[in-house]
């Protein structure tokens, strides 16, 4: 079986309830493209993009980034999308989509998001340029949501449909600069060789045995596992372990209850090699003899 090798320590849950601020929409309208983000679960965005030009454009579940209040960047994984591979497998996910000019699609964008009520910056790249979309209160969102549907799309000049349906110009385009400043901020979400790799939205602690919490014993223990193109868990090993019982639990709880996105590259869904941790922390309990 031939996949691609990456190391993700240090992951963490993104499947936790993101707190209780509002949660804004967003929206970018302009010249050649109408686009809206809103937030449809602890991870995932339902996005939509209206394709005014006459070009066809390909959007990635990778371009879509977002800045939480810590500063942090958070990144598109995949799209939920329900397909068959060229060998006719059913596969859950795609990494990419081809959208033709003057026609619009709508999006599940699934990622370890977190920070979802305090999104600081959003925004979404196409070809060249990235588009940052601004944040609406909720009314003028539904707003307009209401023009967005009046709009022409077969009216050949977008600007002259968008003043047509009322639609003012929203959020604001940037082109590369020509340094590395341009995707600086976000330049460690994807690793040295363009993977988006696997990520986690979901796991359940690993608690101590019985005999592990006798001994105190804790640590880390280091596993590995092929990620496959559906986010199964398969080849689950572990690479260096602490006994005492939590190995063995360690394995059981990634199988039954950890639920992984699957790793992309060059806009489409790859099979991964990962090698991650798991932190067991010391007892409560007192030391027995």
């Amino acid at each position: 079986m031939s996949s691609l090798a990456v190391v993700v320590f240090g992951l963490v849950s993104a499947g936790l309830a993101a707190g209780q601020g509002a949660k804004k929409p967003f929206a970018y309208a302009g010249p050649q493209y109408v686009i809206t983000a809103e937030i449809g679960g602890s991870h995932s965005f339902i996005v939509n993009v209206i394709n005014l030009s006459d070009f066809v454009i390909v959007v990635q579940a990778s371009d879509l980034i977002y800045r939480g209040a810590s500063e942090r960047y958070y990144i598109g994984q995949v799209f939920e999308q329900e397909h068959q591979d060229t060998r006719g497998e059913p596969q859950k996910y795609t990494a990419s989509v081809l959208l033709k000019g003057q026609t619009f699609t709508g999006l599940t964008v699934l990622g370890a998001f977190r920070e979802l009520d305090q999104i600081e910056e959003m925004s979404i790249r196409i070809g060249a340029k990235r588009f940052y979309l601004e944040s609406l209160e909720q009314v003028y969102f539904e707003q307009l949501a209401a023009k967005i549907g009046e709009l022409d799309m077969k009216k050949g000049n977008p600007a002259e449909a968008l003043r047509e349906a009322n639609i003012p110009e929203i959020g604001k385009a940037r082109s590369p600069d020509g340094t590395s400043e341009w995707d600086r901020d976000w330049q460690g979400l994807l690793n040295a060789e363009g993977v988006n790799p696997p990520r986690i939205i979901q796991r359940l602690d690993v608690t101590p045995t019985d005999e592990a919490r006798r001994a105190n014993v804790h640590g880390k223990l280091r596993l590995n596992a092929v990620i496959n193109r559906n986010g199964g868990i398969q080849d689950l090993k572990v690479l260096k372990g602490l006994g005492r019982g939590l190995d063995e639990r360690a394995l059981d709880a990634v199988k039954n209850s950890w639920v992984f996105l699957p790793a992309t590259k060059n806009g489409e869904v790859v099979e991964t090699n990962v090698t991650f941790e798991i932190e067991i922390p010391p007892s409560t309990e007192a030391k027995r003899p």
